[in-house]
């Protein structure tokens, strides 16, 4: 068995734990069980940054509702990361089958969605 330095990673945090495995793909394994089934089990710290990443600012009416919301590049293609890689494989299917125009045009929107600075 090897001991192997596992780290979690969140947007604001992060923890080490060692993690004794015979490869570094079974550490893998055992370190998403633990993510998935024991998350609390994990000493997560704070990053050192001391100036916090604004993702997203949300303006909203007297009665809460929300009017607008604006997401930084990185959190704005990570909601759209589903949407991006579906149109991505309709593309390449599509190119397979030389029927391309339809799929690229698809792709072309969800890019646009994605790289909106309000929505």
């Amino acid at each position: 068995m090897k001991t192997f330095n596992v780290y979690f990673r969140t947007d604001q945090q992060w923890g080490m734990r060692e993690i004794k495995a015979a490869t570094a793909t079974r550490a893998l394994d055992r370190a998403r069980r633990i993510a998935e089934e024991k998350p609390d089990s994990i000493a997560l710290a704070d990053y050192d940054s001391h100036i916090p990443t604004i993702n997203e600012i949300e303006v909203c009416d007297e009665e809460d509702s929300q009017l607008i919301v604006w997401h930084d590049d990185d959190l704005r293609l990570r909601l759209h990361a589903s949407d991006l890689l579906e149109a991505a494989e309709k593309v390449v299917a599509r190119w397979e089958r030389g029927n391309l125009a339809a799929a690229v045009r698809d792709l072309a929107a969800v890019i646009a969605t994605a790289k909106e600075g309000a929505g």
